[in-house]
C-alpha cells in the first residue's frame, strides 16, 4: 500500500456515505471541493476518505495538510512535490522554453524531484526562499502543462487546514496581494483541470472578506457541507465507543443523546471518553453535566468569544449583538429578521455572523444558531430567559 493512501486510512471513519458520493460524484465531473461546515464535524477526515477511495478505484491522488505551515515558499515546494514526476519534467521544460525562471532555480526544481524519485520519499533541499517571487510564471506554465493532460491521468489533490495557513501567513507579514495571487494560483490549476479537496474549520468566505481578497479565487469549488451527526448516526457511535463497559446500556446512550446539546462528533467524543471510565452507569447523568457539558463548553465557545473580539470592531459588534440577541430570543427554528429596526450596516453583520459558523439560513428566509450549543451560550450570557 502507498503510504499516502495507509496515512489517509482511519478504519473508525463512519456515517459519510453521502457527503462521500457528492465529493466523488463532483470529481468525476472535473470539479473540485469546498468542504464547509464548523469546527470538529469530521471534514478532515471525510476529505481523506474521499481520497482514499479515489486511490482505491486506481486514481492518483496529493495530500497536503497545511496548518502549519508559516511560509508561503514551503507550501509552494510541498504543492510541487505533489505533482507527478512526468508533469514535473513537462513543467522543467516549458520554464526553460519560455526563460522566465532563474537557471539556478530551474536546476533546483529539476534536482528536487529527480533525488525524491530516487530515493522514494520526500527530502528536504536547501535553497533561498525565492519560489514566491518566481510563482507566477511557474504556475502559469504548470497551468499549461496540466491543460495537456485528461484529469484521468492527473492527481487529486486535496489541502487540509488551508484558513489555518494563511492564518499563519497574515501573522508572518505576509501581504494581502501575496496571498491573493497564491489562491489565484490553486484556482487556475483547477481550471486546468487540476481537481482538489479543500477543508479548515475557519471560514474561507469570512477571511477573504476581512482582508479585501475577491471571493472569485474559490470559484470553480462545489461546496460540500458537513453537518452533525444524525440521532441515529450518533447513537450508534456511542455504541460503537461504550462497547464492553458498564456505560453500554440503552437507557445510558438515550440519556446521554437526550443531554447533549448537538451530535457534534467531538461533542460524542468527549462523552465516550468520559463514559467509558464509569463503573457504575447509575452516575452516568452526575458525569454528564459535572465533565462532559464543561468540556464541551471549554473546548468550542473560546473560538467564538475570540471571533467576536477580533472580526466586528466598533458598531459591527453592536450590531452583531443585537442580531443574535433577536435570534437567541426566537424559537430554536430560528427567526426572521427586521431590517427596518436595524442598523443601516446589519447586512454586512449578518454575512459576517454566517461566515464565521454564527448562524445559518432556516427555512422561509429565517435565521438560526448554527448549534444549540451556541444558542444555548448566547442567551445564557445575554440573561435571556
Amino acid at each position: 500500500m502507498p503510504a499516502v493512501i495507509a496515512h489517509l486510512k482511519n478504519p473508525r471513519f463512519r456515517f459519510r456515505e453521502k457527503e462521500l458520493a457528492l465529493i466523488l460524484d463532483s470529481w468525476k465531473n472535473d470539479e473540485s471541493v469546498l468542504l464547509t461546515g464548523i469546527r470538529r464535524t469530521g471534514k478532515s477526515e471525510l476529505a481523506k476518505a474521499a481520497l482514499v477511495r479515489h486511490a482505491d478505484a486506481g486514481g492518483q491522488i496529493g495530500f497536503l495538510n497545511v496548518a502549519d505551515y508559516v511560509s508561503l515558499h514551503d507550501f509552494y515546494r510541498d504543492l510541487l512535490r505533489e505533482m507527478p514526476k512526468s508533469l514535473v519534467s513537462e513543467l522543467g521544460k516549458a520554464l526553460k522554453s519560455a526563460g522566465t525562471v532563474p537557471d539556478k532555480l530551474l536546476t533546483w526544481i529539476r534536482s528536487h524531484f529527480s533525488k525524491a524519485e530516487v530515493l522514494g520519499q520526500g527530502v528536504e533541499f536547501k535553497t533561498a526562499e525565492v519560489l514566491p517571487r518566481y510563482w507566477q510564471p511557474i504556475v502559469d506554465a504548470l497551468e499549461q502543462v496540466i491543460s495537456r493532460h485528461p484529469s484521468g491521468e492527473l492527481p487529486v489533490l486535496g489541502i487540509d487546514e488551508l484558513p489555518f495557513m494563511l492564518e499563519n501567513l497574515i501573522r508572518a507579514g505576509v501581504s494581502d496581494g501575496e496571498l491573493t495571487v497564491a489562491l489565484a494560483s490553486l484556482r487556475k490549476l483547477r481550471d486546468a483541470g487540476l481537481r482538489m479537496v479543500i477543508a479548515g474549520s475557519i471560514s474561507m468566505e469570512n477571511l477573504l472578506t476581512l482582508h479585501g481578497i475577491p471571493h472569485t479565487v474559490l470559484g470553480g469549488l462545489a461546496r460540500v457541507p458537513v453537518p452533525p451527526f444524525s440521532r441515529e448516526e450518533a447513537r450508534l457511535f456511542l455504541e460503537e465507543r461504550l462497547l464492553g463497559t458498564p456505560a453500554c446500556t440503552e437507557a445510558v446512550i438515550t440519556l446521554t443523546l437526550e443531554t447533549l446539546p448537538d451530535y457534534v462528533p467531538e461533542f460524542l467524543k468527549i462523552a465516550g471518553q468520559n463514559l467509558r471510565v464509569i463503573r457504575d452507569p447509575s452516575i452516568c447523568a452526575a458525569s454528564l453535566h459535572a465533565d462532559v457539558l464543561p468540556a464541551i463548553r471549554r473546548a468550542f465557545l473560546e473560538q467564538f468569544e475570540e471571533r467576536l473580539n477580533k472580526n466586528y470592531p466598533g458598531d459591527h459588534l453592536v450590531i452583531a449583538e443585537q442580531v443574535l440577541d433577536i435570534i437567541a430570543r426566537a424559537d430554536p427554528d430560528g427567526s426572521l429578521l427586521d431590517g427596518s429596526a436595524l442598523p443601516s450596516g446589519h447586512r454586512r453583520v449578518v454575512q459576517l455572523l454566517q461566515y464565521d459558523n454564527f448562524i445559518a439560513p432556516g427555512s422561509d428566509f429565517r435565521w438560526q444558531f448554527s448549534l444549540n450549543l451556541l444558542r444555548q451560550w448566547w442567551r445564557a450570557t445575554r440573561g435571556i430567559v
